[in-house]
């Protein structure tokens, strides 16, 4: 059984809601737009590291990424990327049970707050989430830890960081974590991190048993 935390911050992307086929759309969208074709299965690496560094990856300079990153913008807000979300099953039951709870619950993401927000109306879950951290209010990308300092500062959080753990699904969500002093814990749908070193479930359900 999970030790119990007085705040629960989650990633977004691959953790509350499975976006692959969203970010699979915005990424080969958004690099046909520049005459790139692009590996659908190294899409999901660029969703788990900030942009600029797959981008220069991909082209080899960072020539031409204003205009990239602005086709990523215009294609993340649209109703279509907005509609591909699904929300994985176990993602509202431990969510509804944590605030029955009376526990604070975030969002830390590097995805846009504001299409954040969309995508939880969708399902009614906004309400549930105390605060919501994207990449305008916290610039610096994980593995950073300013985007969790940022969501702390935010709820005015003065206790100890003992009391806070942070639920991704990548390498860089746990590495975060662990650089704001929080504990890290990873949820393992793909079955590639329990040789990692850092916690492990396979459920989102098993922060609630």
């Amino acid at each position: 059984m999970l030790k119990e935390y007085d705040i629960y911050l989650f990633d977004f992307d691959g953790t509350l809601f499975d976006t692959l086929e969203s970010s699979i759309y915005v990424f080969e969208e958004a690099y046909r737009r520049i005459g790139v074709s692009i590996d659908r299965d190294k899409i999901l690496g660029y969703t788990r590291e900030p942009i600029p560094n797959s981008y220069k990856r991909v082209m080899g300079s960072m020539d031409g990424y204003p205009a990239f990153i602005k086709s990523i913008d215009e294609l993340v807000f649209s109703d279509k990327v907005t509609q591909m979300a699904e929300i994985y099953s176990d993602t509202t039951s431990t969510i509804e049970e944590l605030k029955k709870q009376g526990k604070v619950v975030g969002i830390v993401t590097s995805n846009a707050k504001s299409h954040i927000i969309d995508v939880l109306n969708r399902f009614d879950l906004t309400k549930c989430f105390d605060i919501i951290v994207g990449n305008r209010e916290a610039p610096v990308p994980k593995p950073s830890p300013e985007p969790i300092l940022k969501a702390l500062e935010f709820l005015k959080y003065k206790g100890s960081k003992n009391r806070v753990i942070y639920v991704g699904d990548s390498l860089n969500d746990a590495i975060a974590a662990k650089n704001a002093g929080i504990s890290p814990l990873l949820i393992d749908r793909l079955n590639e991190f329990k040789d990692s070193g850092y916690p492990v479930i396979d459920s989102l359900d098993e922060i609630i048993r």
